[in-house]
């Protein structure tokens, strides 16, 4: 008798083994001849990204311009009444150079001329300076053309050197 129990438990174990452990009622369905699977699927949804424009970088030039100046050039020595007036024509300055046309840099060029006590061509701070001599007064224009660039810095004044 102990061997008839072993054999049922071990149907009944092969039994619960065989349906899935489900001991409620089959709910095959009978015309339906080969196993039927149901898969359930799930749709994955993402976040959208934001995508971010390039960067553009925008480099603006300033076109050259032309500075007209008149300039009084004080403390000049050797010269007679110790000052003159210069007068400044640049033409095609690009905005970084427009220190060139100042009268800052125009007083150091005339008095660079007035050191030189010339009255021949003399080149002074880049600039070629030639006068004309009239008497006692040496009325020069000097010339300085830009290295990279169309800029042309034309300053005239006169001088009259002292004795």
């Amino acid at each position: 008798m102990l061997g008839a129990v072993a054999i049922i438990v071990v149907g009944v174990i092969v039994a619960i083994l065989i349906t899935g452990g489900s001991d409620s009622a089959s709910s095959t369905d009978a015309s339906v001849t080969t196993p039927v699977t149901t898969l359930t699927t799930k749709t994955a949804t993402s976040t959208p990204t934001t995508t971010v424009a390039p960067t553009t970088t925008t480099t603006t030039t300033t076109a050259p311009i032309n500075i007209t100046r008149t300039c009084t050039v004080n403390n000049i020595a050797g010269v007679v009444g110790g000052s003159t007036v210069a007068n400044v024509n640049a033409t095609d300055v690009p905005s970084s150079q427009t220190a060139l046309a100042s009268c800052d840099a125009a007083s150091a060029l005339v008095k660079g001329v007035a050191r030189t006590r010339a009255e021949q061509p003399v080149t002074v701070q880049g600039s070629q300076c030639t006068p004309s001599v009239s008497g006692s007064t040496a009325k020069w224009t000097c010339v300085e053309n830009g290295a990279d660039s169309g800029l042309t810095i034309t300053t005239k004044f006169p001088l009259t050197y002292t004795n």
